[in-house]
């Protein structure tokens, strides 16, 4: 049985609350949410199945998004990457940054470089595993648990009965909810920093984020 109205409801607001409420020291929690809805449309159907989702799959999602963001923008002094992270640069964005300095700054390049693509994703899978994978569904000192169950360990998720169903449906709104959490928060790790053609210093480019939604269409699996 599909999720009952009620139940899409009450989805959408948890995601909200993850969104609203829960804490973000780095971009990750943005980009693992992204990641669940993105392979939601690829790899999911319009039924309450179950989804299996590898760490690798949420890792080659990762670096995607992140690709972008790790050219530098052009700033008042010098060049810069946007600041992801409370502290020290997000690892991931790190990681990428490495990557594009030897593989070039082709994405396709790089994926269809085997042995390298596969050591990135391998080194961006584990991060995502220790880092954000575990953490996502915590808010305050309350775990919702309700896209999947928090084991804590493992390179695989299932998605909870109906959850790829509403990912699969309501994944222009989750990508703009998102999106625009993401630039939020970017924007107040780079506050302070006056980027090339950007007029106030409270503002980022915000075109070096994750970008617009590819459009998905829902199959009818």
């Amino acid at each position: 049985m599909l999720p009952t109205s009620d139940e899409q409801i009450r989805f959408l607001v948890q995601i909200q609350r993850l969104l609203d409420e829960g804490l973000f020291v780095a971009t990750y929690k943005f980009a693992l949410l992204q990641s669940l809805a993105d392979i939601a449309i690829e790899q999911g159907d319009d039924s309450e199945a179950l989804l299996a989702v590898s760490t690798d799959a949420i890792a080659e999602k990762f670096i995607r998004y992140y690709w972008r963001q790790a050219m530098p923008c052009p700033a008042a002094v010098d060049t810069r990457v946007l600041q992801q992270n409370a502290g020290r640069q997000a690892a991931i964005l790190n990681l990428v940054r490495r990557a594009r300095a030897t593989l070039g700054d082709s994405l396709v390049a790089a994926i269809n470089n085997g042995p390298a693509w596969k050591r990135l994703v391998r080194e961006v899978a584990e991060v995502v595993r220790i880092m954000s994978l575990w953490k996502l569904q915590t808010v305050g000192r309350e775990h919702l648990d309700f896209l999947c169950a928090n084991t804590g360990a493992g390179n695989t998720i299932t998605l909870r009965p109906g959850i790829a169903f509403c990912f699969r449906k309501f994944h222009p709104l989750i990508s703009d909810l998102v999106r625009g959490a993401w630039g939020r928060l970017v924007r107040q790790r780079n506050l302070g920093v006056t980027f090339a053609g950007v007029g106030a210093d409270s503002r980022v480019p915000t075109r070096m984020l994750s970008g617009k939604s590819r459009g998905y269409r829902r199959s009818r699996n």
